[in-house]
């Protein structure tokens, strides 16, 4: 057994791929497998995976039903204790990351945020998490993929990926288990992996997709909890947040905010009750 599986998928992108099993197989540490889903392309890429010699390799070429079908049948060959996904035109930032980041990761913890830097074409930027993942903060924003190494137990625990969706179900998948269920999470302060803006889900045409996507699964997980107790403006402020309910996240974002508001409602409690 790996400590780590490294899955790829690619689908009819031989430069994207070349750029990232490179990034990969050139790893100082090479004590983890490394998975490839292809989804039977016809551009060249099969003769790149097929020429790589890399003794933990495993690949299948084969036609999927899209994005998340080829990453449930990479976690299904996994074998290592955690995953981590560097898709098509995604890879590591230097030779020895690996050996940096991986062995930071502390004994059980269920997923390990690294930095992402996220390529642009004219410009970088680096995307930190925070220290600690909040229900709140999974509604406005999501756990960066391509840095995040997931421990393998959460998908036999959680079940795989949402086929459903074409391009918010690893969101769907940390909401559920880090954001309904608190499963650990620990940050790890170090710029792991870059990020390809060409994929589908950093598409500006995609926008609505996403927002009806992650509508779709709040209303689904979270009225499953208690229909008696979460009525609809409830559900729909989380949705669709008010003023109020923005103002009440940017207070539990500041310690600073926080303890003013405790102040203030001390003050105001002692004239109305």
């Amino acid at each position: 057994m790996f400590d780590l599986s490294i899955i790829t998928i690619n689908y009819n992108n031989a430069s994207g791929l070349k750029q990232t099993v490179n990034s990969v197989v050139n790893q100082s540490n090479k004590n983890f497998e490394y998975i490839i889903i292809d989804g039977n392309s016809t551009d060249g890429s099969k003769p790149i995976i097929d020429s790589l010699e890399f003794e933990n390799l495993k690949w299948i070429s084969e036609e999927d039903s899209g994005i998340y079908n080829a990453m449930n049948k990479g976690i299904k060959m996994a074998s290592g204790r955690y995953v981590l996904f560097l898709n098509s035109g995604d890879y590591f930032i230097n030779e020895t990351i690996l050996n940096q980041v991986f062995y930071d990761l502390k004994d059980g913890i269920s997923f390990a945020g690294c930095n992402l830097i996220i390529d642009m074409n004219t410009k970088k930027e680096i995307r930190k998490h925070p220290e600690k993942i909040s229900f709140s903060y999974l509604l406005r924003s999501t756990i960066y993929h391509p840095s995040t190494f997931i421990k393998k137990q959460m998908f036999d625990k959680y079940g795989l990926y949402n086929e459903e969706n074409k391009v918010v179900s690893d969101w769907e998948f940390f909401l559920k288990t880090i954001g309904l269920n608190g499963e650990s999470f620990q940050k790890i302060n170090k710029e792991l992996s870059v990020f390809n803006t060409n994929g589908i889900s950093s598409n500006a045409m995609n926008v609505e997709l996403i927002k009806r996507e992650r509508e779709t699964v709040l209303n689904r997980l979270l009225k499953s909890f208690n229909h008696d107790l979460l009525d609809k403006y409830v559900l729909d402020q989380l949705i669709h947040p008010s003023k109020r309910i923005e103002y009440l996240v940017t207070i539990e974002k500041s310690l600073f905010l926080r303890k003013i508001t405790t102040f203030l409602l001390s003050i105001i409690s002692r004239f109305v009750f």
